[in-house]
């Protein structure tokens, strides 16, 4: 199994920290792997759910996309026998900028054990009912 250790602000110097990220705990500078016997990686998976008539269900919940996009990234994850405390990295895209909290907070509930690096990018993305989409990085 990967071993991972977290590089945490303390060790970076005082000029490469970066005070506002460093008060919220979800936010993970950088994390060193090793042993290194499988990567995955796992497109961006969205979080729209469609009922039978193909409309769609969750349209404005950024909460509820959010956990449906991390429950579709743990489904490809748990096929290839990982799961998401394997997750190194994740990339966050967000139709407004301004669910990043609400959408860390879901997030640090799926990864409260190791939270993984991650980079969040405001974006369009391509249907107009998307607000979120993630891909993510495992290591095994």
């Amino acid at each position: 199994m990967a071993k991972k250790r977290r590089i945490g602000w303390e060790v970076l110097p005082q000029d490469a920290r970066d005070p506002l990220m460093e008060k919220h705990p979800y936010y993970v500078p950088g994390i060193v792997v090793s042993d290194v016997k499988k990567h995955i990686f796992v497109s961006g998976q969205t979080g729209l759910r469609t009922g039978a008539q193909g409309n769609v269900l969750n349209a404005g919940d950024i909460a509820d996309q959010t956990k449906t996009t991390i429950e579709r990234v743990k489904s490809v994850l748990e096929n290839e026998g990982a799961a998401l405390d394997d997750v190194v990295q994740v990339t966050v895209f967000l139709r407004v900028a301004s669910d990043r909290d609400k959408n860390a907070e879901i997030r640090a509930r799926y990864f409260e054990g190791s939270p993984p690096t991650s980079t969040l990018v405001g974006v369009d993305l391509v249907h107009k009912e998307m607000l979120v989409e993630i891909s993510a990085i495992a290591v095994l």
